[in-house]
């Protein structure tokens, strides 16, 4: 059997031309999906994974004195206007442009 190598766009479906190509080639043929340097993961091991990841998803309780038109246009944006702050607070340090900004445009 020959080696067929395909370039699919990311973007684009699936040819069907290569969903049937992929289907023939695996007709009857078992799957093996273990893989010897990754064995499955212990209860043990998956239950202090969910307990990190808890960890990290804690939320905290934090105050912040802001302007009444601020609080206005921000309430104006409508439900869930609290996590759009949250995600904007979030991505702030990975865009250093919005905080020269920020200070440039402070009175």
């Amino acid at each position: 059997m020959a080696i067929v190598r395909s370039i699919l766009d990311i973007t684009k479906p699936i040819p069907q031309e290569v969903i049937e190509r992929v289907r023939r080639n695996l007709k009857g043929r078992k799957i093996d999906l273990t893989d010897p340097d990754n064995p499955p993961l212990t209860a043990k091991e998956l239950r202090e994974m969910a307990a990190q990841t808890r960890e990290i998803k804690k939320k905290i309780m934090f105050s912040l004195r802001m302007s009444k038109p601020a609080i206005l246009w921000w309430q104006s944006l409508g439900k869930g206007y609290t996590g759009l702050m949250t995600t904007l607070l979030e991505a702030a340090p990975r865009h250093p442009e919005w905080i020269k900004t920020a200070l440039n445009t402070q009175p």
